[in-house]
């Protein structure tokens, strides 16, 4: 519980100056070009690992696991971003997302949770009011806390440290529909490519389709 309070205290400071600083940067680069928006996101991640893990035991020691699978994990990406607009055309999003996602694969169940802040540069192709949204950019992330279930070992629970997945290239190609001058909607799926960190034998990707709700200052 004490863990929970103190990862939502951080999240709340860093959103805070988040907004700060993008308020600041529209106040000095002028009006109309910042806006924040809010992430709704659905996701599918595929990954196929082989990896040597050492697990604590019922007497206090540790122990060799083998770790070769391959599985499918399933949840939703929740965040809070701000944009600022170089052109009519050209933009760049930050924020924070939070994730919450569940995987079983073979005799193992798990459940995640964790934090990425995402660093994007946009392009629409045109300035009507509905137009072709592009994304390029990377997911950088953060804390990570999984609860597995295995048969024949029970509970564990793994949280990132040195040997946690840092970064994912991402890129996206939707729609944007502004509804007037202040409100717009994007509408986008996104494909990610988790680069694990060295001595990780995985392959992960992940594909998420992405609805925010934008309000343009």
């Amino acid at each position: 519980m004490l863990h929970n309070q103190l990862i939502m205290k951080a999240l709340s400071h860093i959103v805070m100056v988040l907004v700060v600083q993008l308020c600041s940067f529209s106040m000095v680069l002028g009006q109309g070009k910042f806006a924040l928006s809010t992430t709704v996101a659905p996701m599918y991640r595929h990954f196929k690992s082989r990896n040597t893990i050492i697990l604590p035991d019922n007497n206090g020691g540790t122990y060799t696991y083998i770790d070769k699978s391959e599985g499918s994990w399933r949840g939703s990406w929740f965040g809070l971003n701000g944009q600022y607009s170089f052109s009519p055309k050209w933009s760049a999003t930050t924020g924070l997302w939070y994730n919450k996602s569940r995987l079983i694969s073979g005799n193992t169940e798990a459940r995640s949770h964790n934090f990425s802040i995402p660093l994007m540069i946009n392009f629409q192709s045109s300035t009507r009011k509905l137009s072709p949204y592009f994304s390029v950019g990377s997911l950088w992330n953060l804390e990570t806390t999984t609860h597995m279930y295995i048969d024949d070992i029970g509970p564990v629970v793994f949280k990132s440290g040195d040997k946690t997945f840092k970064i994912s290239p991402t890129v996206g190609a939707g729609v944007i529909y502004n509804f007037s001058k202040h409100f717009t909607v994007i509408a986008q799926p996104t494909f990610s490519y988790v680069i694990p960190p060295v001595g990780f034998n995985s392959r992960t990707y992940q594909l998420l389709f992405h609805v925010q709700l934008m309000y343009r200052f």
